[in-house]
């Protein structure tokens, strides 16, 4: 028999957001790192100067700097030389990445293994990351940070309405409907929105709260088109077993749209996932060193 949408008191969604926004505060490093970026008179040794007091935050920048992505031929050893060769904005971007993990540290896992909810959620920024460079984007940090932060709504639904979060899982899986459909029967809105809404409420770059709103139901024709499309992708691969029936049916849910204007294939996506298979538990270590 079938479960059934019961839907219980009302959500106030702007309240929920409010609340969740104070409850997961950010570390007030992204607060410092994000004046020094926003002002025009900063230079590199003031956002040096902040990262170096956050020791945590300084093995994981250097271990940016020197990874393969860019291919510096000697090792960087100081923070003001990652800084250097890094930039303003992949710095921030990481400072978000590192900074919504610490906000979320201590989640309960009754709704969900909060080990497998990360792995989840780097296997996605991890697609993020290779199609934008198989697909030759600029933003591929920033796309990278997107997919790690397409699911945070689902975090707040689990730990505030867990009786809903398992109703709506329940449902999805017994009448294989879109989770974000049901939870939008169920709640009124879905983790999509509620995420890009948490997004916009601590001031993340608006690309963001567009990329998480848009990642179910991708709006080809966009100024972000193939932005939208690489995030809607690594929605659908992220999970997925590596072998080519499983990965033949996660390209088939690929909006069609999607698949048109990128040329996407199930060959392209078996390639990504094992591009995936042989990064994770490397970048599982800078996004989680304590996991």
């Amino acid at each position: 028999m079938q479960a059934e949408i019961k839907a219980g008191p009302a959500i106030d969604f702007d309240r929920l957001v409010s609340s969740a926004s104070q409850l997961y505060s950010l570390p007030d490093i992204y607060f410092k790192v994000r004046g020094i970026v926003n002002d025009p008179d900063s230079q590199l040794s003031d956002l040096s100067n902040v990262l170096s007091n956050d020791p945590g935050l300084s093995a994981r920048l250097l271990k940016m700097a020197n990874s393969a992505f860019f291919g510096m031929q000697s090792q960087v050893d100081t923070i003001s030389r990652a800084v250097k060769i890094i930039g303003y904005k992949h710095i921030y971007d990481l400072v978000i990445a590192t900074s919504i993990t610490k906000a979320f540290g201590t989640m309960s896992n009754d709704v969900m293994s909060m080990d497998a909810f990360w792995v989840a959620s780097t296997e996605r920024a991890l697609i993020c990351r290779l199609l934008a460079t198989s697909f030759h984007l600029r933003e591929v940090e920033r796309l990278f940070v997107a997919g790690l932060l397409l699911d945070i709504g689902h975090l707040v639904i689990y730990e505030h309405c867990a009786d809903e979060a398992k109703q709506a899982i329940a449902i999805s899986q017994e009448q294989l409907k879109p989770l974000s459909q049901v939870e939008k029967e169920l709640l009124g809105f879905n983790a999509a929105e509620l995420g890009a809404a948490l997004a916009h409420s601590w001031n993340f770059p608006e690309q963001f709260s567009e990329l998480i709103a848009s990642q179910d139901q991708p709006q080809i024709g966009s100024s972000q088109e193939w932005e939208v499309a690489v995030v809607h992708i690594a929605k659908q691969l992220a999970g997925v077993a590596y072998n080519e029936d499983a990965v033949g049916l996660a390209f088939a849910a690929i909006n069609p749209d999607v698949r048109n204007l990128t040329g996407l294939s199930v060959d392209i996506c078996m390639e990504t996932m094992a591009g995936v298979a042989e990064k994770i538990s490397e970048t599982l270590d800078m996004i989680l060193p304590n996991r």
